[in-house]
């Protein structure tokens, strides 16, 4: 019943390898871009368009590794993006501390919106197949991790696009960056201090260890982050 024409239906691992591709040209284009914005640090456009480039190629590989049904997920996070942008950032003109602490808390709204919580069991190890015929552990776990914390990522992405397209300080970045940073920092220092305490409880292993993971990979994704962040600081005070 699943075959037409005696051909096998498409498994879609080609079609999937194709988007892949097609992401990775997008990624290449944005960081060229912003290699190309060090070497001519008065032209503010390329940069600009280099991070949305970045940007757009995230959302593609998000909305390839999510489940039909997030889709409606993805697709109301980057409405609200854009209506964030066009009512409030741009009119209002909140500063960057306050544009960050929104960024931060609608990317881990959207976290927990995909599907996620704290427990294990909870994450989509399917997406780590995408465009893959065998397991190779270095792909299946980044993709993995990004299908993950794809909220968080796609969302601290359009913070440092919209902070580069709007201001050319480095003072905005660099503030913007302590502000994710210490945000993040809240919620970890208090669970580690709970789970210090709370170390010889019956359920250590079966419900505080799970979360202890999720704020471990949160931690290490905000670093990375903070060192785009970083990067893209250094870009706006050389120029």
């Amino acid at each position: 019943p699943w075959q037409r024409d005696s051909k096998d239906i498409s498994k879609g691992v080609i079609e999937a390898r194709f988007v892949h591709v097609f992401v990775l040209g997008i990624l290449f284009t944005g960081t060229k871009d912003l290699l190309k914005s060090q070497v001519i640090a008065a032209d503010f456009t390329i940069k600009t368009v280099g991070l949305w480039e970045i940007y757009s190629g995230l959302v593609l590989l998000a909305a390839l590794l999510f489940r039909p049904h997030n889709l409606p997920v993805l697709v109301l996070s980057l409405l609200i993006q854009t209506l964030m942008t066009k009512f409030i950032w741009k009119p209002l003109r909140h500063d960057a501390a306050e544009i960050t602490i929104m960024h931060y808390w609608f990317g881990q709204a959207f976290f927990y919106f995909q599907g996620n919580s704290n427990n294990i069991a909870t994450v989509d190890v399917s997406a780590g197949f995408v465009g893959l015929d065998t397991y190779m552990e270095v792909p299946a776990a980044f993709l993995t991790a990004f299908a993950t914390f794809a909220g968080p990522v796609l969302w601290a992405s359009h913070l440092v696009s919209f902070l580069s397209s709007e201001t050319r300080s480095g003072s905005a970045l660099s503030h913007a960056c302590f502000c994710y940073a210490l945000t993040c920092s809240f919620p970890v220092s208090a669970y580690i201090i709970l789970v210090t305490s709370l170390r010889h409880h019956l359920f250590i292993w079966s419900v505080f260890s799970p979360k202890l993971l999720y704020e471990g990979m949160h931690v290490l994704i905000t670093a990375a982050i903070c060192v785009f962040f970083t990067a893209m600081d250094q870009t706006n005070t050389k120029s």
